[in-house]
């Protein structure tokens, strides 16, 4: 993620590494369906890569995973974790705050709390936290923003 949006500095980052490039400032429901996307592109890779060692004679037991379980609760209060849904769904304090009936200030403690408990840096790393670690919305939060 970057403020620095001509070609060479683009094209600097993906020339170090980078799978996409983000110019500040974004919109959170596209930073959101990158997001999905790599982990949906990681999948896939993952998929192809196990089929083809099925395919060259491998055990299949020896390159399975572990079958997944439902992730850990979170290690947050009620309120907090109202907050980290409504934040993995890309709201602004203001919408969050609207639609819990709470100040944005308030929201901002909640999220605090949040990104320390869980040793994150910023709303980013929470969306990138709650889809590696498994967690999904509870079925009254789908569905996106109203």
């Amino acid at each position: 993620m970057s403020s620095r949006g001509d070609i060479e500095h683009r094209i600097q980052g993906h020339s170090i590494g980078a799978d996409d490039y983000v110019i500040k400032p974004f919109e959170p429901r596209e930073l959101l369906a990158k997001i999905e996307s790599q982990l949906e592109r990681s999948r896939r890779i993952h998929e192809e890569i196990q089929r083809l060692l099925d395919q060259a004679g491998q055990s299949a037991a020896k390159q399975r995973q572990p079958p997944l379980v439902a992730p850990e609760p979170l290690p947050l209060t009620p309120a907090e974790e109202k907050v980290f849904w409504e934040v993995v769904q890309g709201l602004t304090n203001r919408q969050i705050g609207d639609r819990l009936f709470i100040s944005p200030r308030t929201v901002q403690t909640h999220l605090s709390n949040i990104l320390s408990k869980l040793s994150l840096d910023n709303r980013a790393q929470l969306v990138r936290y709650s889809y590696e670690q498994g967690y999904h919305p509870p079925a009254a939060s789908r569905g996106g923003v109203s």
